[in-house]
């Protein structure tokens, strides 16, 4: 379930609750008003009705026979009763008095329980009180006693005296059945109704404003969502649009800090990756370069020569190899100083860097000695290679660096993987260079 449907129920619910508590507590007080009201009217009107009955005849058992107390509220009607509401006037009529026999009330049996009317005539009472003689002794029950029961010392407390010539005669109660009248009960259904129709138009509008405020917040989550898978996805700089200064929109302002603070330390944790990788890079360059000639040192070719020498072998592919040696090197430091055969070694490692193929592997081995190895490469093709490169060392203008600076170089080549190793093969290429200085340095020499 979405957020927007929870927050529309949620207001649904908020506003039939508290239509439903605010309608049933006017509902509840506004009959508990009006039954309060009737009660006090038809009691009162039933008070002094019974006062004048008990006035005009002295005593409930001394009326005469003609004339009951039904007849007598009647006749009072028709002169003219006290003005009440209609459920009050003339429906608090109780059945006649008990007459001097034994047999007791005729009518209604003397405890006010009346049997229904037939039809046209007036409905039951909308009350029926209880009526007892001096004695306390029940006269109409009100449809809570008997005739003739003692009235019970809790409902003497409220019993309320009718005097005749200053003493009590009769003692009238308010306990009873309530009845509600005609008019009454169309009243609590006009009152039903309007609940009814309060409910709805809570629902209706409760249903409206879940719309009306859901899409604003429905809309501003949405932002936050597809804001968040974004930078699932990689995408950490985003925006979410600021609407209004309420809890959401904190929430976004706070989100979009938090999106461009994520960016900024992902690009400078990037940018600090990437210059930690690029110093790597240099370290690793610098652990297998030589420092003066910028060509890989000693231990970077052995391991790169092992693994063109498996690779060769695997596939019966041809290596050659080649060490070569400055001529009278030492002569050079000694005569024009170490400073220029630091300037030798710099230029003919250019020579051999500037001249090789991108699988060649060129190195300084040590000293004034340099290696060499050619994959796929053929002795011939690799002595014609070296022997190039032998004249174009020996023809640079080594003038220019000074005016009696010579330099030539040796070399010796071997292509033949019978040797067993790398190691080897360089081993067999070392005794041909010597075999070349032996013959007159600034040669090549290869086993045919």
């Amino acid at each position: 379930m979405s957020l927007r449907t929870k927050f529309m129920l949620a207001l649904l619910l908020t506003g039939l609750a508290a239509v439903a508590m605010v309608g049933g507590l006017a509902y509840t007080g506004m009959t508990r008003k009006v039954d309060m009201i009737r009660r006090e009217q038809a009691m009162e009107h039933f008070y002094s009705t019974a006062t004048a009955y008990l006035q005009k005849y002295g005593s409930w058992q001394a009326s005469p026979g003609k004339e009951g107390f039904d007849e007598f509220m009647q006749s009072r009607e028709r002169a003219g009763p006290p003005q009440l509401s209609d459920s009050a006037q003339g429906e608090e009529r109780r059945p006649p008095p008990p007459r001097d026999d034994d047999r007791g009330p005729q009518r209604g049996e003397g405890d006010g329980e009346r049997r229904p009317p037939p039809p046209g005539r007036r409905g039951e009472p909308p009350y029926r009180f209880i009526l007892a003689d001096q004695d306390f002794k029940v006269v109409l029950g009100g449809g809570v006693y008997h005739h003739g029961e003692a009235l019970p010392e809790a409902a003497r407390k409220d019993a309320r005296p009718v005097t005749v010539d200053g003493r009590a005669v009769a003692y009238v109660s308010p306990e009873g059945v309530i009845t509600p009248s005609k008019q009454e009960l169309q009243y609590l259904d006009a009152m039903r109704d309007a609940l009814w129709f309060g409910v709805s138009g809570a629902a209706v509008l409760a249903l409206a404003l879940g719309l009306l405020l859901g899409r604003s917040l429905g809309h501003t989550l949405g932002h936050l969502t597809s804001a968040v898978r974004a930078m699932h996805g990689g995408s950490l700089l985003q925006r979410v649009p600021v609407e209004g200064k309420d809890e959401v929109a904190e929430l976004a302002a706070a989100f979009n800090d938090m999106s461009e603070k994520l960016a900024r330390t992902h690009n400078e944790l990037q940018e600090s990756h990437q210059t930690i990788l690029l110093q790597a890079e240099q370290m690793r360059e610098l652990s297998v370069r030589d420092a003066l000639t910028k060509l890989h040192n000693r231990r970077h070719f052995d391991e790169q020569a092992t693994s063109l020498f498996s690779h060769a072998v695997r596939h019966k592919r041809p290596l050659s190899v080649v060490i070569g040696d400055i001529d009278y090197f030492k002569k050079i430091n000694d005569q024009f100083s170490h400073a220029t055969g630091d300037v030798v070694l710099r230029q003919v490692g250019e020579i051999l860097r500037s001249h090789m193929r991108l699988s060649d592997l060129v190195a300084r081995y040590g000293g004034e000695e340099f290696v060499i190895a050619f994959p796929e490469t053929e002795l011939p093709q690799a002595a014609a290679l070296c022997d190039k490169l032998r004249g174009i060392i020996e023809s640079f203008p080594w003038h220019q660096v000074h005016p009696e600076l010579k330099v030539t170089m040796s070399m010796g080549v071997y292509a033949d993987l019978a040797a067993g190793t790398a190691e080897a093969m360089l081993q067999k290429a070392d005794a041909l260079l010597y075999r070349a200085k032996e013959a007159g340095r600034n040669q090549v020499c290869f086993a045919a």
